[in-house]
């Protein structure tokens, strides 16, 4: 006997849910059929789509973060569902590259809070169709921990890469004939970055008319509100000689405007810290971050430089404490090391030797006083 879950089934789904997640195809179908022009919603009547739109790119540029105005809200829930296609142009119209990752993840989190109360029938529906996961629900209870679902072990470790921190490990989750058993809140943050994907997706795929002069306004606003691009090459030059793989591997995440987990931050900031950097130059590193918030970031590397608090300066993390948080990424030329800061040292003293040997003059070798303590 079939039920809501099999496959072939689909929840039939009201203007709420879709108002709630319209990256869903229905969601998009329900737009197409209003057959609405941009001619239609620059007129006054919407104007309320148009600002909510603005909303919600302000929100995701401001509190990073787009604020859920569903259910019980004076926004209405067609007003709420139109005004997101509205905001990707608006995006899109700025020509600014840093503000579609910030404003994809913005959008994400949003979803990903929504999902945390939804009805389980719905959860489902979206892993199958939108996602193409087998997600099953469960009622388990094991070691003092509630558990809301069952996800293939496969499924579960192509996402759970992703993450760094040590919760995300296979080996500390519930796992039972090829499933792994998530409460609700792990399983969506789980997917978090896929739905942010795939809203980056569209936002990059999105091929734009000309904007009628009252959107083309706000897309100036709005502009004046997003932080300036970033420029991190001219602060730091990533080439695969100069940094640790795993230093190199989260500067290539910053710039393609992924989260980093906090281990990777703590890393990077100590690491630059290190190296004599200043704490704008390291600042300026995470511009591209999606989460990025100036008066925050400041605060956590001056605290971490020895500016702020108990003024202690913090050390680079060993190779051993990142491969703890399985954010290390090594290669030969690591050559081992025992710490990030050590990279590319012992190569140099070879180069030298080899010079000595050949009849060449030696390089001088730069060293620094907090490198060497690791030798």
């Amino acid at each position: 006997m079939n039920n809501i879950f099999d496959s072939n089934i689909s929840l039939e789904l009201g203007i709420e849910d879709l108002a709630k997640y319209p990256f869903l195809e229905a969601a998009g179908e329900y737009v197409r059929r209003r057959g609405l022009s941009l001619d239609d919603i620059s007129q006054p009547d919407f104007n309320e789509v148009i600002e909510r739109a603005k909303s919600r790119v302000l929100q995701a540029i401001m509190r990073h973060e787009v604020s859920a105005e569903v259910g019980g809200g004076e926004i209405s829930p067609e007003v709420e569902l139109l005004s997101f296609p509205v905001a990707l142009m608006l995006v899109k119209a700025t020509d600014m590259n840093h503000l579609i990752s910030r404003y994809s993840h913005a959008e994400a989190l949003r979803v990903e809070r929504l999902l945390k109360d939804e009805r389980e029938e719905l959860v489902v529906q979206i892993f199958r169709n939108v996602l193409k996961i087998d997600l099953s629900p469960v009622n388990v209870n094991y070691i003092f921990k509630h558990l809301d679902y069952k996800i293939p072990m496969m499924e579960y470790l192509k996402r759970s890469t992703k993450f760094h921190e040590p919760q995300w490990k296979l080996i500390n989750k519930t796992v039972h004939q090829g499933y792994v058993y998530l409460n609700t809140k792990e399983l969506v943050s789980l997917i978090r970055q896929e739905i942010d994907y795939i809203i980056r997706r569209r936002l990059t795929d999105l091929v734009l008319p000309r904007l009628p002069e009252n959107i083309e306004k706000i897309v100036r606003e709005i502009s004046t509100f997003s932080p300036p691009l970033p420029k991190v090459h001219e602060q730091v030059i990533i080439t695969p000689d100069r940094y640790s793989p795993c230093v190199t591997m989260a500067l290539n995440m910053l710039q393609k405007g992924e989260n980093l987990p906090h281990s990777a931050r703590f890393l990077l900031t100590t690491y630059f810290v290190s190296m004599g950097k200043t704490v704008d130059d390291i600042v300026t590193l995470y511009l591209r971050s999606p989460d990025f918030n100036e008066r925050i970031t400041r605060y956590q590397v001056e605290h971490i430089s020895g500016l702020r608090g108990g003024r202690v300066k913090y050390r680079c993390p060993s190779c051993r404490t990142m491969a703890t948080h399985s954010f290390c990424f090594k290669t030969e030329e690591c050559d081992d090391i025992k710490n990030p800061l050590q990279f590319g040292l012992r190569r140099r003293r070879r180069m030298n030797n080899i010079g000595e040997l050949e009849g060449a003059a030696p390089q001088k070798e730069s060293r620094s006083n907090v490198g060497d303590q690791f030798c």
